[in-house]
């Protein structure tokens, strides 16, 4: 210890204390306590959400999907930065604070062509009947399509599924039938994610990001639903046994749940931007004018030191 730090603690009580035996002990006591109530009280694994499990399980929502992307309509054709070049999209603070339109597309989805076209070129390699299907629906004009796609539309929606066979009333749907029907097989087959992920660089490439988009909206939404993690619900902190989940995230579902943010297009950013602000305030508070007195206004220092408090007085 040099001479200034000897001066500076020249009357406080010293006593020996060996800092990494207790740490030890205290780490072997924390880790018993984590395994024994992981063992008895751990909460269900719920295992990943796979196209195949959404074909099979619910296979009209499974369709409905498909059909979305399939006609170029679902909301991540034009969904913005990082996915395609629709700015206007983007989330936006005061309309100049958007991340989203700063860092451009770094990862672009043409949602009908990588969700729905490739994954069904590939099936028509190997299935007759989808690749008669698919240059069926290519010769025809765009109106003739579209035609077919609002048909299959209407009448899905009055589909129904009878042990995981989907009964479709007689209707003109053209080629669209047979493709939704390839694509139902293909998730069923638990191949649709290798299709949709496929990449030149394989197996060295781990980018899941079509995949996981394919899942997105309606399909995660009844799953979030299932398990009662719906973003009214605080989202993943509400675990699915009796206890807490991610309770780290509190804050932001504490602030998705306010008046203003709820139902903002916004809701994400503004979130990140009020979480942020607060982090970047915690770690400069010593040095914030007036918040730097906070500790002297409300001294629970004295609290916490009361001991020595005490005996300074004595």
């Amino acid at each position: 210890m040099s001479k200034r730090s000897e001066a500076y603690l020249s009357g406080v009580p010293m006593e020996r204390y060996d800092m990494i035996r207790e740490g030890l002990i205290v780490l072997s006591v924390v880790t018993l306590v984590i395994v024994l109530l992981a063992a008895f009280f751990g909460t269900p694994d719920y295992p990943t959400v796979t196209a195949k499990e959404v074909a099979t399980k619910q296979p009209l929502l499974f369709l409905d999907r498909s059909l979305s992307y399939f006609s170029g309509q679902s909301g991540l054709q034009t969904y913005g930065p990082p996915y395609t070049k629709d700015d206007q999209n983007a989330q936006a603070v005061f309309g100049f604070i958007s991340p989203a339109r700063w860092v451009g597309v770094v990862s672009p989805v043409n949602a009908q062509q990588d969700l729905a076209m490739k994954p069904l070129e590939r099936i028509a390699v190997l299935n007759p009947e989808v690749a008669t299907a698919l240059a069926a629906y290519k010769q025809a004009s765009p109106d003739q399509q579209q035609n077919w796609i609002k048909n299959y539309a209407v009448a899905l929606k009055k589909a129904t599924d009878d042990n995981g066979k989907v009964i479709l009333a007689q209707g003109d749907y053209g080629p669209v039938a047979g493709l939704m029907n390839g694509m139902l097989k293909l998730a069923r087959a638990g191949l649709l994610e290798r299709a949709l992920d496929s990449s030149a660089l394989l197996p060295y490439d781990l980018n899941n990001t079509k995949s996981l988009l394919f899942l997105e909206g309606p399909i995660e939404n009844r799953v979030a639903q299932h398990l009662n993690e719906l973003g009214s619900q605080w989202g993943m902190t509400n675990e699915m046994g009796p206890y807490p989940g991610a309770w780290w995230l509190w804050p932001y579902a504490f602030l998705y749940q306010l008046p203003g943010i709820v139902n903002s297009p916004n809701a994400d950013l503004i979130t990140g931007l009020i979480m942020a602000a607060a982090f970047f305030i915690l770690i400069f508070l010593p040095v914030i004018p007036g918040l730097n007195r906070i500790p002297y206004l409300i001294p629970v220092y004295r609290l916490i030191w009361r001991d020595w408090y005490r005996r300074s007085k004595d």
